[in-house]
This record gives structure tokens, C-alpha cells and sequence, in this order.
């Protein structure tokens, strides 16, 4: 009874959150789509060079926090909600100061990054204006790990909606309207900024008035915390830390690697606004369209992560292994007909979504390892809930060390190409040291045949069942050559084939189910 109680929450909140992450991707992919065709692909490689310094200095000031706060949380309200309470609070004294310290130090230094290390003094105020947005996505980082913890999704869920909504609104009007008139690239990614600027002080507003309205009972009469702040600041510090530090050391070579890159295409093809272009079309149009489903499986797995939490004692490890079995073979089996779906339709899903802009050939080269970043992601998260997140910073330098090398290295001579390769084979390398240390502390099922080389043969066949479909469709009816149209026919074929193999392997299998 108890274990159908939590697999019903597991999937309650798995659903809601799934609702509101495809309808705030969906958003994701439509801006998207606006600002490709507002700024081109040059345009969305000087954004992406932004974002790459900025979500360094977002990681500084989060710094592992929601994942901090949903396992706190969980694991205290089990005995006695003022701890979880008083969590909160010390976690929100500890995310003000990280973000106004990371906000106060982009602000500082944007002129001299911009001149320096993004080679482009146009992105100079784009990076000021993002960091005023620091300090409240600490403190908002903090509500979304207790609202998960506390099984309530719905208001973490609704804040990244509000917040996506704003980021559109704020766009196109600074696009539409104040920039209506130029096609400057600098004044462009200004008016984007001020949209991701004021998309994130209006989620902490939403997360801050849902807490208080809803859950504000920090203070009142039944508040009896066990523990004194200073255990409860040093335990938040304990799990907040090698967090952080593990994201924060990743996100520095991101952050380097990112700026390697326009260099090194430049390097190989000479041309600076191409090489912005190259960028932008992998890193700003291609990678993202490749993680939109992956809403379905993120949801999951953010509601699970705290449920695997709290059966930290050792007489629940059985039950523990069980869930992270199930998580880690459901992910398998839903990323695989992702992967070969962008395989098989890579022109028609490119061309639906991103027209003109050529990113067929990306799309193709990257889903071939679409499953493994989708399972390492999920590893990644795993094993942070089941206390090995030392692995997982270990994991993560060797892989960025490996990327730059091949940076500095591979890209000047290949350019583009070359980039694509190393994506596959990095993101290749980091599932494997991932999955498998995962296996190595938890005790999970997992068969390769059946869990794995089955669904590939699988969706492979849809893929092929899609194609055929396509091209009879091109052959007796020529007029309906649109790419929506041809992507909408190859996908409804791919899943009539793939999707009652899946249904029939979750529904045959109890371990399958949460």
C-alpha cells in the first residue's frame, strides 16, 4: 500500500510537472524561432556567446541549490517539518549572498570579458543587464527544491511557465517594437537579455507569493525546529557545496570551451561572422531542439530525485535500488525512439522548426547519441540523490578536459565537423563513466538486450517505416512536400510503430513501474 502511495506521487507530480515543462519548452522552441529568424544565426551566436559567460556566473550564484533544498527538505520533513523549514530559510540566507556576490562580480568585470575573452564589445551591456537578474534566481532556486521536496510541483512547474511567458512578452516587444527599426546584432541581444533579465525577478516574485500564501508557516506556533541553525546551516553547506563546486569547476570549462569555439572555427574558415554563425546553429538551434522531449523524462526524474532521497535509511536501500532501476530503464527506453526519430527525420524536423538555416546535418550526427545524453543527464542527477556527487564532479573534468583539448586541437583544422564529432564522442564518454559508477553503488537491474538492443531495433524500424511512408507520400502525392506536414506523417508513423513495443514492455514488467 505504502509503495502504491508513492508511486502515485512519483506520478502525479511527474505528469503535472511534464504538462507545464512541454508548454514552457514549447514556448522555449517558439522564441526560438523568433529570435533565429530576428537575428539570424549570427545574432544567436553572439546571444549564445553571452549566455555561455552568464550561465557561469548562474551557476555560481545557484550553486546546486534546488537540488540541495529537494533533499533537505525531503529527508527532515519525514521527521519534523520546522527542520525542513528552518533548511529553507538558511539555504535562502546562503542563495542571497551567493547571488548578490556573483551579480556584483559580473557586473564589474563585463567590459573586461567582453573585450578580452568574448572579443566583442557589443556584448559588454548584455552582461550587466543579466546580472541584475542573479540574486533572484538563487533565492527562486531555493522555493523550486522545496516545492518539489514537498510533493507540491504545481508551483515550480507554473513559475518556469510565468517565467517563459514574461521572457516572450519582454522579447518581442524590445525586438518588435524598440528595435523594431534595426538589424544591429548588438541592440538585438540587448532587448533578448532584458527578457531572460526580467523573466527571472518575475519567477522568484511568483515562487515568493506562492510560499507565502500557500506555505508561509515558518513562524507559526507549531514551528518547533530539533535542530539549532548553525547544524542546519552547516548540513545545507555540507550538500550545497560539492554541488556547487562540481557545477561551478564544469561550468568554468564550459564557459572556456564555449569561447574556443568562435575561435576556432574563425581559425579554420577565416570569417568571423560565420563562425558566430556555425556556433549559433549547433549550440543555439540544434542542441536545444534535440533536449525538448526530454521534458517528459526531466519531469520524472526531478520528482523522483527526492523521493530516492528520503529512503536513505539502510532497511529502505531495497526499495531505494528499485526506483533508480526503474528511473534509469524507463529513461533508456523512452530516449532511444527520441534519438532515432531526429535520426530518421533530421531534414523535416530541421526544416519544420529552424527554416533555411541548414541544420539538417547536425541534427542527423548528434541524435545518433541523443539516448546517452539523455541517460547521463539522468545518471548525473542519480547519483547526486544517492550521495556520489564527488563522482560526478570527477566525471565532469575529465570530460571538459577532453573537450577543450580536442577545441584547441581538432576544430581549426575541421571546423564545424570536426565540433559535431567531438559532441558524440564526449557525450559518448561522460554516460559511460556515469552509468557505470552508477551501477557500481546502486544494485539495479539492467539486461543489454532487452533494455536496450531491443528498443534500438525497434525504433530503428519505425524509423524505416517512417521514411517509406514519406517517400510513397512524395510519390503519389506530390503537392504535400510542406516540412510540417512531412514531419507531423513521419512522426504519427514512427510512434504507431514504436509506441505499442513500449507500452507492452512497461505494462509486462513490474519492476517497471515507480
Amino acid at each position: 500500500m505504502e509503495r502504491n502511495r508513492h508511486g502515485t506521487n512519483i506520478l502525479k507530480g511527474a505528469a503535472i510537472m511534464t504538462a507545464f515543462s512541454l508548454l514552457t519548452k514549447l514556448l522555449g522552441v517558439l522564441l526560438r524561432l523568433y529570435l533565429s529568424s530576428r537575428v539570424g544565426s549570427e545574432g544567436m551566436g553572439l546571444y549564445q556567446l553571452v549566455m555561455s559567460v552568464y550561465g557561469l556566473f548562474a551557476t555560481l550564484a545557484t550553486a546546486g541549490l534546488t537540488v540541495a533544498v529537494s533533499r533537505l527538505a525531503a529527508e527532515k520533513a519525514e521527521r519534523n517539518l520546522s527542520d525542513a523549514s528552518q533548511a529553507l530559510g538558511q539555504s535562502e540566507l546562503l542563495a542571497l549572498a551567493l547571488g548578490i556576490g556573483s551579480a556584483a562580480l559580473l557586473f564589474l568585470l563585463a567590459p573586461w570579458l567582453s573585450e578580452r575573452f568574448l572579443l566583442d564589445a557589443r556584448s559588454a551591456l548584455p552582461l550587466r543587464i543579466l546580472a541584475l537578474s542573479l540574486p533572484f534566481m538563487a533565492l527562486a532556486a531555493c522555493f523550486k527544491g522545496w516545492f518539489i521536496a514537498r510533493r507540491q510541483v504545481l508551483r515550480s512547474s507554473s513559475a518556469s511557465l510565468f517565467e517563459q511567458c514574461v521572457k516572450f512578452a519582454v522579447m518581442a516587444w524590445f525586438l518588435g517594437v524598440r528595435y523594431g527599426s534595426t538589424n544591429d546584432v548588438g541592440a538585438l541581444c540587448t532587448g533578448i537579455v532584458w527578457g531572460v533579465t526580467l523573466g527571472e525577478g518575475c519567477s522568484f516574485l511568483y515562487l515568493l507569493f506562492a510560499y507565502l500564501l500557500l506555505c508561509g508557516r515558518v513562524k507559526s506556533p507549531e514551528y518547533h525546529p530539533d535542530e539549532s541553525k548553525k547544524a542546519s546551516r552547516a548540513q545545507v553547506a555540507r550538500v550545497v557545496f560539492p554541488i556547487g563546486a562540481s557545477a561551478a569547476v564544469t561550468s568554468v570549462l564550459h564557459t572556456v570551451e564555449s569561447l574556443l569555439i568562435p575561435l576556432s572555427f574563425e581559425r579554420f574558415g577565416g570569417d568571423r561572422a560565420g563562425a558566430l554563425s556555425d556556433f549559433g546553429t549547433i549550440r543555439g538551434m540544434v542542441i536545444p531542439l534535440l533536449f525538448f522531449p526530454f521534458a517528459f523524462l526531466s519531469s520524472f526524474v526531478s520528482v523522483a530525485i527526492p523521493e530516492i532521497s528520503r529512503l536513505s535509511s539502510p532497511e529502505t536501500l531495497a526499495e531505494r535500488d528499485r526506483r533508480v532501476g526503474n528511473t534509469v530503464r524507463t529513461t533508456v527506453l523512452l530516449s532511444i525512439p527520441v534519438g532515432a526519430l531526429f535520426f530518421f527525420l533530421a531534414h523535416e524536423l530541421g526544416e519544420t522548426f529552424y527554416p533555411h538555416q541548414n541544420t539538417a546535418r547536425a541534427l542527423r550526427a548528434l541524435a545518433a547519441v541523443t539516448p546517452f545524453m539523455y541517460v547521463q543527464t539522468v545518471c548525473d542527477g542519480l547519483l547526486k540523490a544517492t550521495d556520489g556527487q564527488k563522482y560526478t564532479l570527477r566525471y565532469s573534468l575529465y570530460n571538459s578536459a577532453f573537450r577543450i583539448a580536442a577545441v584547441l586541437l581538432l576544430l581549426p583544422r575541421t571546423g564545424s565537423t570536426g565540433y559535431l564529432f567531438l559532441l558524440a564522442a564526449s557525450n559518448t564518454l561522460e554516460f559511460s563513466l556515469c552509468f557505470f559508477r552508477l551501477r557500481k553503488n546502486v544494485r539495479f537491474r539492467f539486461s543489454l538486450l532487452p533494455d536496450a538492443l531491443l528498443p534500438t531495433a525497434v525504433a530503428c524500424l519505425a524509423g524505416l517505416a517512417s521514411r517509406a511512408a514519406l517517400f510513397l507520400l512524395s510519390r503519389f502525392s506530390p503537392a504535400c512536400s510542406a516540412p510540417l506536414f512531412r514531419s507531423a506523417l513521419g512522426t504519427a508513423v514512427f510512434a504507431a510503430v514504436f509506441f505499442p513495443f513500449a507500452w507492452k514492455k512497461l505494462r509486462r514488467a513490474p519492476e517497471s513501474r515507480p
